[in-house]
């Protein structure tokens, strides 16, 4: 008996078998031509998308029309004979646009659009604390049943995710603070113009560290893990009066360790401002409405010191108040830590704000006077009605 080749089978060519293989057709697969614009727009569109499949689609058309088989495309690009035929057969009859736009569209679940649409209005009223809530009130609205991954890929699919709110001070009042931001805008106009050194603006507030007091935050840890953090009993505190000067930067403050602030604490800022920058004409200080602001000698000391003009922020506004920001940068940097002694959060607290220039990078981003203010119309009506 005579050797015999067994002949390959390549299932991507057409074949005929009749009993044993007696002979195979192959079928020449139709080359693709493309023109230079074609190619320039393929690569273009190559480079431009993030979907890997479009990348995958139009790498095969690429391949094909620079000379490489049916058989090394499919083997380039890790598909099957039959998946790329499909591809250059939807790139030859229906054009590049075609081939580019993915037909899956997911599966539909097991809602209807009417009650998917309830759904999405239900979760928009903030009243869901967990996927299961949710996959409860789906079963108790709809008699529809998921499992807990099932519903979870559902609100993922119908544009819904898991995110923290936004708090706000709903006391606020939004028109105030807008008045306050235009009025801003004109004394900052009004500073560039006449040139610097004649005009100086700063950001007034307080601020008070704890020692050893709400330092519980989060964290990372090992599943099943408990971390102790201590808590003092709130006895001892800093307090900290600073300016922040949004034009060029510049911090100073007060820090005591016995005394309160109060209004001669708030003068001795004042004078120093006034020796730092004794060439300055004018000063402009935006602050809240702390009491001692308003204390006899702080008027009296104004009214010897025209230079100096108190700008007040609106009520309940922190969001305007850029120093504010600078406070908080401060908690994450200093105080989210446990520090043996009160020296030591002293230490850190000055490791930050004598060191500013450190943090540049960060600051730079974070402290720019652009301000968000909820317009009243974004306001629940449930506050409303008692704001």
């Amino acid at each position: 008996m005579k050797n015999r080749t067994q002949p390959t089978i390549d299932f991507g060519k057409a074949w005929q078998a009749e009993g044993s293989v007696q002979s195979l057709t192959h079928t020449t697969m139709k080359p693709i031509v493309l023109t230079p614009q074609q190619r320039r727009e393929i690569e273009r569109r190559c480079k431009a998308t993030l979907d890997r499949r479009v990348y995958q689609r139009l790498t095969a058309v690429l391949t094909v029309a620079k000379g490489n088989s049916r058989e090394e495309a499919a083997d380039l690009l890790g598909i099957g004979l039959s998946q790329l035929g499909e591809w250059l057969r939807v790139f030859r009859n229906k054009g590049l646009d075609v081939l580019c736009t993915l037909q899956y569209k997911g599966d539909p679940g097991k809602l209807m659009p009417h009650q998917v649409e309830q759904l999405k209005a239900k979760v928009s009223t903030g009243c869901f604390r967990n996927s299961d809530q949710i996959r409860q009130w789906i079963e108790d609205s709809f008699h529809v049943t998921y499992k807990p991954s099932g519903v979870k890929d559902l609100l993922k699919r119908i544009g819904v995710s898991y995110h923290q709110v936004t708090g706000f001070l709903w006391k606020a009042d939004p028109d105030k603070q807008e008045a306050f931001v235009k009025k801003y805008r004109r004394q900052k106009a009004n500073a560039h113009r006449q040139g610097a050194g004649h005009t100086r603006r700063y950001f007034v507030d307080a601020c008070h560290p704890v020692w050893g007091l709400d330092l519980v935050y989060s964290c990372w840890l090992l599943v099943g893990q408990r971390f102790l953090v201590g808590m003092g009993g709130g006895r001892k505190r800093l307090n900290i009066l600073g300016a922040y000067c949004p034009d060029d930067q510049e911090y100073l403050d007060l820090r005591l360790t016995r005394d309160n602030i109060n209004g001669e604490q708030f003068v001795n800022l004042l004078r120093l401002l006034r020796e730092r920058h004794p060439e300055t004409r004018r000063f402009i200080l935006y602050l809240d409405n702390a009491a001692y602001y308003g204390k006899p000698i702080v008027q009296e000391w104004l009214r010897r010191h025209r230079e100096f003009h108190l700008e007040p922020v609106p009520p309940y506004s922190p969001n305007v108040n850029l120093i504010e920001r600078l406070w908080r940068f401060l908690r994450q940097k200093a105080l989210c830590r446990w520090h043996k002694t009160f020296e030591a959060m002293q230490e850190a607290v000055s490791g930050v704000l004598d060191h500013l220039e450190q943090y540049r990078e960060e600051l730079a981003t974070l402290m720019v006077d652009t301000f968000h203010i909820i317009e009243r119309r974004e306001v629940p009506i449930e506050y409303k009605a008692v704001a």
